[in-house]
């Protein structure tokens, strides 16, 4: 089957509130995005400063990792600079956060604990808490934000189906978005907005993932943090 590449490509002007799906564009008209910002308003979105994400906090993780490990075989004739280079490509930005939750804040992680479905490995979750399955995701735009929903739903059928034996119980299903910017979204009682985003690509995924979490009997949940 031959198929033209611009059939195959959905992408959004958030801006200009614009999308091009399969060859043809189409304009967001305010009824529509009304709907959306009432629809995301319905779902419960949580910040907490103390999770905000930074290149310090990042640093003093990959310290604390080199003098604990600095003397492993594997470092053998590597100075300490060299050593910290390894160790910060190895534990990167969205795994060093994973792993601080799970040093520092009581979750399970399980970034990279990848089930085999059939002939695909599916990573199921990157934390998991008291029954609150979490995606997260490190970004700046929707098309890197979006990679998260997408994660998120493809695992929760899954569970649902039974086909990943050994998951925890799961009562809740959380996409935590650690956003990289300054412009915080929160209203003035400090609780996210998400049409603050000025990301529709996103918010459009937003709200078919609420749907699909809800239809399977969940509650769905958003925390924003950032990372500056």
């Amino acid at each position: 089957e031959t198929r033209l590449v611009h059939d195959m490509i959905d992408y959004i002007i958030d801006d200009e509130q614009i999308l091009l799906s399969k060859g043809i564009w189409y304009k967001y008209n305010d009824d529509y995005l009304e709907y959306l910002r009432d629809s995301l308003a319905e779902i419960e979105t949580v910040y907490d400063p103390q999770f905000d994400f930074s290149e310090s906090i990042h640093d003093k993780y990959i310290n604390d990792l080199f003098n604990s490990e600095k003397n492993d075989s594997q470092y053998a004739g590597l100075n300490d600079s060299q050593i910290k280079k390894k160790l910060k490509i190895k534990h990167y930005a969205e795994k060093a956060f994973n792993e601080l939750r799970s040093r520092d804040d009581g979750f399970i992680c399980y970034d990279r604990d990848n089930k085999k479905v059939g002939k695909e490995h599916i990573e199921v979750m990157d934390l998991y808490k008291d029954g609150f399955m979490y995606a997260v995701k490190i970004g700046k735009s929707s098309s890197k934000l979006c990679y998260v929903v997408d994660q998120s739903l493809t695992a929760l059928k899954l569970y649902k189906k039974g086909l990943l034996p050994g998951t925890p119980t799961i009562t809740t299903v959380a996409i935590w978005l650690v956003l990289e910017t300054n412009t915080h979204i929160e209203d003035d009682n400090g609780i996210p907005v998400l049409d603050n985003l000025k990301m529709l690509m996103l918010k459009n995924r937003l709200d078919q993932w609420k749907k699909a979490v809800r239809l399977m009997g969940l509650k769905p949940i958003i925390l924003i943090n950032y990372r500056n």
